[in-house]
């Protein structure tokens, strides 16, 4: 009795959980993975309530780097990043969780470091603008579709 009127009362206000199954793609980038980063970064975002639902270590190629990065293919620093990326391994993450997309840029902190505050990833764990230990975009970029690192399998495969 008490669990169906625990799941009529979820239901009720399912709504205005809509947001509980909002998912976000992040990446750690290959100066994180050298510093050994991963684990300390994925308890983050698990400490935070997130929950990682795909994980794939990968070494990114130069056309896989440039469709991902197509939207800045017209930014001065867009070559240097490509090659930069392709340098090393990679772990691509799916983490879902009501607001994550908000939560994980937030989590993250500024894009330039020098600007982030202590507490999250850049602010900690950044050296150079250049080299970032952690990677989400903005809200808009988080709800694409997320390949081409992820390829078409569901997230819960790559783990």
């Amino acid at each position: 009795m008490i669990c169906l009127v625990l799941g009529l009362f979820a239901g009720l206000f399912q709504s205005a959980w809509s947001g509980a199954n909002e998912r976000t793609f992040v990446a750690i980038k290959p100066d994180g993975v050298q510093r050994h980063l991963v684990g300390e970064i994925i308890r983050r975002f698990e400490r935070k309530g997130l929950q990682l639902v795909g994980m794939k270590l990968l070494q990114a190629s130069e056309e896989l780097l440039k469709e991902h990065y197509i939207a800045l293919r017209d930014r001065p620093f867009y070559s240097r990043l490509v090659k930069y990326m392709s340098s090393g391994p990679v772990v691509a993450m799916v983490w879902q969780g009501l607001d994550v997309v908000k939560t994980v840029r937030t989590m993250i902190g500024e894009t330039n470091p020098a600007e982030s505050r202590p507490g999250t990833i850049r602010g900690d764990f950044c050296i150079e603008v250049s080299k970032e230990s952690g990677l989400s975009g903005h809200e808009e970029e988080g709800r694409r579709p997320l390949s081409p690192f992820l390829g078409t399998r569901a997230p819960r495969e790559l783990l």
